[in-house]
């Protein structure tokens, strides 16, 4: 089946920003809540900034399908700007764990246990960094076929 690129574009760009709404409250709110919100060590201060990230995954995933719901695909600009929103929680995640004294895993956690994450060829896999790249690549591929758009394609 073939399909044409804007609307293979749109496509992943709305699975993208889906995604970015969806898969951080799915995980954290829910599946991991007894190692987030519902932790008891958290202090209410660390509790915020989870729910602050929850907000923000909605704001940008919301902000990105009301682009797609608006602008044409031979937009660029807004096509670019959908890409970003719906990334940028991502991009963030990733980033974050770079910072001192974070984690991507639950190792030692007083909650949720010794959860160790899995190893593929020696290395660390954390299923939170994976779903981030997953994410950024869709939107990323999304982007691609928007620009091979021609502008007197319609969507």
């Amino acid at each position: 089946i073939k399909m044409h690129p804007r609307k293979l574009s749109k496509r992943l760009l709305v699975v993208a920003a889906l995604s970015t709404i969806i898969i951080p409250l799915g995980v954290d709110a829910i599946l991991l809540s007894k190692g987030h919100m519902g932790n008891p060590a958290w202090l209410p201060h660390a509790k915020l900034h989870c729910a602050m990230s929850f907000f923000a995954a909605i704001s940008l995933g919301g902000s990105a399908l009301a682009i797609l719901k608006v602008r044409p695909i031979t937009d660029r600009f807004s096509m670019g700007l959908a890409t970003f929103l719906s990334s940028a929680f991502w991009i963030g995640l990733i980033a974050s764990g770079l910072w001192p004294g974070t984690s991507y895993g639950f190792l030692k956690d007083p909650v949720l246990g010794n959860t160790p994450e899995p190893k593929l060829l020696g290395i660390t896999i954390y299923m939170n960094v994976v779903l981030s790249l997953i994410t950024i690549a869709i939107a990323g591929a999304g982007y691609w076929f928007a620009i091979q758009v021609k502008s007197v394609d319609y969507d």
